[in-house]
């Protein structure tokens, strides 16, 4: 009873910790740069860090971390999809006849690249080998500049001819077209937590907020953010527009309220931006728990339906990997047993659950440890 008690009391105030600390810092976040043909590294502080490119990239529009740990990046000028290493060592590129302007870029659930591609308007979806799967398009798409899937699966491409954004559902039939704020020339479309899309207008120099059936929400500008561009929200709710004129980033909290605005790293014409998926080293974790061993960070995160958890075990020992709710309710339990010393991973199926903030215990041995994750469906 008294060691139940006591990992209750340890639960409850990393719990509490959580609530009145301040947000973890993300990883680090890539910016490409259309006029210089290279993509700027900023750490989660804005503070530039190095830049990269490769023989033969021209014009880098779209960019994302897939989960194979690579990174995808498009070359519009030369219809190529570049790919590089997490360490951003350029492996190899692909292309295909069906990608004529290739820009916007999106991962969907099923570990597909859908990218938006401008001269023939339609989208083209490749697995991340390269191979041309199949394409899509609609007969008032015109201009295509992004491809968005919502937390449903649900996909959203920019028409930038005609100001709108048109909505298919997830096996890529057409639904309806919006529009509203005044939107001209949409260039990039994010999502945040609660699924409201921020379009960014790159035309009528403002971002402009929809909900998922296309009503209007509101919009939001500043003086730093002419032409916005790129639009990408970190793990804590925080958003990133490029500035395509001013050759800068601009940076806004989860309540839309301005942040900083970032000018380091040469920007030439910066257009997307895509932020590193967090999972601490193990030299990192060791600061944070005393002896015994390294919990991760899931991935994906936030995640739908399902994540993966991993582990490291120091020596053999009994393990508890447990899921709990917001309020401290016990939703589910991963481990709970023997594990050899090593390394391990489990999978967290949350299809069961409602969307929302989560977090996930490890204790072994006399050492308790928990992190966040958040479900968005």
């Amino acid at each position: 009873m008294k060691r139940l008690i006591t990992s209750s009391l340890i639960l409850v105030t990393i719990l509490i910790a959580y609530a009145i600390l301040p947000p973890e810092r993300t990883g680090n976040f890539l910016v490409t740069s259309f006029g210089s043909d290279s993509i700027a590294v900023y750490d989660s502080l804005g503070n530039y860090l190095l830049t990269f490119t490769a023989p033969g990239l021209d014009g880098p529009r779209g960019i994302v971390f897939a989960p194979n740990d690579k990174v995808y990046i498009v070359s519009q000028n030369t219809d190529e999809v570049y790919v590089f290493d997490i360490d951003m060592q350029f492996i190899t590129k692909f292309s295909a006849p069906e990608l004529d302007g290739p820009t916007g870029m999106a991962v969907s659930d099923q570990n597909e690249l859908y990218i938006s591609s401008f001269n023939n308007d339609q989208v083209v979806i490749f697995d991340f080998d390269g191979n041309v799967l199949r394409t899509f398009t609609e007969s008032s798409l015109n201009g295509p500049n992004c491809v968005a899937i919502d937390s449903h699966g649900a996909i959203y491409v920019s028409s930038s001819f005609t100001g709108t954004v048109l909505k298919f559902d997830k096996n890529e039939n057409y639904l309806f077209s919006f529009t509203g704020g005044g939107l001209s020339s949409p260039m990039s479309i994010a999502r945040n937590i609660q699924d409201i899309l921020y379009v960014s207008g790159g035309g009528s120099n403002n971002i402009v907020k929809f909900d998922t059936l296309g009503n209007f929400v509101g919009t939001i500008t500043h003086p730093d953010l002419p032409a916005p561009q790129g639009i990408a929200f970190d793990e804590r709710g925080h958003f990133f527009s490029t500035s395509f004129s001013l050759d800068q980033i601009v940076e806004f909290d989860e309540s839309d309220n301005y942040v900083q605005t970032i000018t380091a790293g040469n920007l030439q014409v910066p257009r997307s931006i895509a932020f590193e998926p967090i999972e601490p080293t193990s030299s990192v974790q060791e600061q944070m728990i005393p002896t015994g061993f390294v919990l991760y960070q899931n991935f994906p995160n936030p995640f739908n339906p399902s994540t993966t958890i991993k582990y490291t075990l120091k020596e053999n020992g009994y393990v508890s990997l447990k899921v709990y709710d917001a309020p401290g309710k016990e939703v589910a339990v991963l481990v709970n047993e023997e594990k050899p010393a090593g390394n391990h991973e489990i999978k967290f199926d949350a299809s069961e659950l409602p969307s929302g903030v989560y977090f996930y215990s490890m204790r072994a041995g006399d050492n308790l440890y928990m992190k966040k994750m958040i479900l968005i469906k």
